[in-house]
């Protein structure tokens, strides 16, 4: 009997697993009408030249045909429903009113079908409006995905999203490149149908209802072979290729020889990058004709700022102890059992809180470490680890910060010879087919990709003042508190000589652009030389004086309730609710006010002894805008420039009045009298209905401004810094 139950249940898994009789999701035609180009994002003309605009898009947006959405978006996490490229093309153009986006879905778990529909998917969105000043220009992409599956730092070289200029069949390569075949997405499709098929039937609790395009999707994944090696242009069509470091994806990139763009992006959030990442790692194969620009700041949080982190790292025999306001997770850990052991009444309580900091240490091996290292402490809600880990007094930072990986510590890096200056970029990192969400603080559930559904980990009563040994699914039993960290995403801004693909990209490939952290501020960067000409940002200036620099700030636009007539028109009331969940970029006749612009200016390294933090100043400038309204303006100097004799990277934030925004506070810490956090409340668990908003203040960064000193400069002598 219990050979014919397991032989029953192996052929319902494989029945399920194989989805022989499950189609492929459909693709489903964008809505036919053109946006009103006046009601779209907010066009500012160029105060330095007077023929610029500044336009605003996405260049960061997922659908269900990311493997990692597709899970999400099942019964067993948010329930939302399978997406398609279409649903972001629709949800871009109407309910965010966007002026270009791009897709970038995972090429590890894209299908060759998949692929195929998303190239017909973003030339279907741009025939809407082919005119020479379209409302919305669409551009084609995928995500190169190398995660922490790999716990090497010296080996890991994050996510970066590919990008092309153009849509034409013979101007995109045929396939997507992964970053490898031995990712957990293509692992999963690569997986036996029994085994596929036992996971969704234990997700859906043996209903199927809602899982039937995902396991169409994975069934495609198992059936598409590996390309190997060969030119890119030797290999098959459908099968999946493969590039393991950054240095292999630009080889293959040069093979096609179409223009790219590559970005790489949540680079400080280590929810995808290992303990001790470091971007100077692949500094070597770092390649400025692709990789231009960096996007600092997504919906999985800001990666801008560097700071000394006293972490601990796997191997560490010795837990740091807190200081500069960063406490490290194994010692939060400690405190966690000593604190139960004297409530307790134990006696051996700091013995005991030392033995669990040195177990936390032991666990942290392998994948997921972090994790690892918390299960050793049982019974625990996020709050009891307070703000470990975290980077503190920041704006919306990412979860885990890994510093080394930061914007700032990457304009440090490098020599003469070889160093990363990028320009700056938001966008969003949206995984429901959402771009652009940044434009209302609305519908956390939907608009974030908070998995949060009111469900939590119950903790043990009483809790444990005992330290375990983690067990081997560590890594799935530990809640922690990254749903907290968890945004509605930035936008990338260019200044743009027209409105269509051609100029967007030669602004992108200029690095004439700026991030937000999701409304559309506008933003003015330059260089002003003696003789009154400009150099905008994301420019490298070779000078013979001291530099001066003109900054100017415009607040973004108040926003109303509700949608715009044209959107109901155009996709009607149900699709309004389903995909913008009816709330649309609505801008009001009035702006919100800038409150300050602050300067940061970064000294890129003479030599690795040189340390990080001093090479930093941040803030540098402080203008006050807070007297000035919805716009402001400021000019400087830099007077040490000559006298110092080295290089220098200049950029600005512009910050705007405070308002209320999804996880604007993402610890809701409760203070003693001397500011010192005492309680956090991590917005977990408490039901998609609560938008957990408290007060922020939204920024636009500028991309920096790179200057040198023009040869034959006589350099006074003063300070190296």
């Amino acid at each position: 009997m219990l050979v014919l139950l397991i032989l029953l249940v192996m052929g319902i898994s494989w029945w399920v697993g194989a989805a022989l009789f499950v189609e492929n999701p459909q693709l489903l035609s964008p809505v036919g009408a053109a946006r009103p180009v006046a009601t779209g994002a907010l066009n500012v003309p160029d105060p330095s030249t007077g023929d610029k605009q500044i336009l605003f898009g996405d260049l960061h947006v997922h659908t269900s045909y990311s493997l990692d959405a597709a899970i999400f978006d099942t019964p067993a996490s948010k329930g939302t429903g399978y997406t398609t490229p279409t649903d972001a093309c629709d949800f871009a153009r109407y309910c965010s009113a966007l002026d270009f986006w791009s897709i970038n879905d995972h090429a590890e778990g894209i299908a060759p079908w998949q692929w195929a529909a998303t190239k017909e998917a973003i030339r279907q969105c741009n025939q809407v409006s082919e005119s020479a000043a379209p409302d919305m220009v669409s551009f084609l992409g995928w995500e190169w995905t190398q995660g922490a599956s790999n716990p090497d730092p010296e080996k890991h070289y994050g996510h970066k999203n590919v990008i092309f200029r153009d849509v034409g069949e013979d101007q995109v390569p045929i396939r997507p490149i992964a970053a490898s075949t031995e990712s957990i997405w293509h692992t999963l499709g690569k997986a036996p149908a029994p085994l596929r098929g036992l996971a969704l039937l234990i997700m859906g609790r043996l209903n199927m209802e809602g899982y039937q395009s995902l396991a169409a999707h994975l069934r495609s994944i198992n059936e598409t072979p590996d390309c190997g090696q060969a030119d890119v242009r030797d290999l098959p069509i459908d099968c999946y290729e493969s590039a393991e470091t950054p240095t292999k994806l630009f080889q293959k990139l040069d093979q096609w020889g179409f223009d790219a763009l590559v970005i790489p992006h949540g680079m400080a959030w280590g929810n995808a990058n290992p303990i001790g990442a470091d971007f100077n790692y692949q500094l070597d194969q770092h390649n400025e004709k692709y990789q231009s620009l960096l996007e600092i700041y997504s919906g999985h949080g800001n990666s801008e700022i560097y700071r000394d982190l006293g972490i601990a790292f796997p191997g560490d025999s010795v837990c740091p102890e807190p200081a500069n306001g960063f406490t490290p997770c194994c010692w939060q850990a400690g405190e966690i059992i000593r604190q139960r052991c004297e409530g307790n009444g134990g006696e051996d309580c700091k013995d005991r809180g030392q033995r669990t900091r040195e177990m936390y240490l032991d666990a942290m091996n392998g994948v997921a470490a972090i994790s690892r290292g918390r299960s050793v402490v049982p019974d625990t809600h996020p709050d009891d680890w307070a703000q470990c880990d975290q980077l503190t007094a920041s704006f919306q930072p990412a979860h885990d910060y890994q510093a080394k990986q930061s914007a700032q510590y990457m304009l440090t890096l490098g020599n003469k010879d070889k160093r990363y200056r990028p320009g700056f970029i938001g966008s969003s990192d949206n995984h429901t087919a959402r771009a652009g969400t940044g434009y209302k603080e609305i519908e956390r559930f939907y608009m974030t990709d908070t998995r949060d559904t009111g469900e939590t980990v119950p903790a043990g009563n009483p809790a444990s003042d005992q330290p375990v040994t983690p067990s081997a699914m560590a890594f799935f039993d530990k809640e922690d508190g990254a749903n907290a960290f968890l945004y509605t995403g930035g936008l990338v801004a260019v200044h743009s000589q027209g409105r269509n693909r051609e100029a967007i990209w030669d602004g992108l490939q200029r690095r004439a652009v700026y991030g937000t952290s999701g409304p559309r501020i506008g933003l003015w960067f330059d260089l002003v030389e003696a003789d009154g000409e400009t150099h905008s940002m994301g420019s490298e200036v070779a000078t013979q004086s001291n530099p001066t620099f003109r900054v100017g700030a415009t607040g973004s636009i108040r926003q109303k309730q509700g949608c715009p007539d044209y959107v109901y028109d155009a996709m009607g009331p149900e699709r309004t609710q389903s995909l913008c969940r009816n709330e649309c970029f609505n801008p009001s006749a009035e702006a919100f006010g800038i409150d300050r612009i602050e300067v940061v200016r970064v000294l890129p390294r003479n030599s690795a002894q040189e340390t990080t933090a001093d090479l930093i100043q941040d803030p540098w400038r402080v203008f006050d805008c807070s007297t000035q309204g919805s716009h402001c303006t400021a000019e400087f100097t830099d007077p040490q420039f000559i006298r110092r004799g080295r290089e220098a990277a200049y950029y600005v934030r512009a910050i705007q009045e405070a308002t209320e925004t999804i996880h604007g506070d993402p610890f809701r810490c409760e203070y003693d009298a001397r500011g010192q956090c005492v309680k956090t409340r991590f917005c977990i668990g408490i039901g998609k209905e609560d938008d957990c908003l408290s007060p922020a203040q939204h920024r636009a960064w500028s991309s920096p401004i790179y200057v040198r000193m023009a040869p034959g400069v006589r350099q006074v002598p003063g300070p190296g810094l």
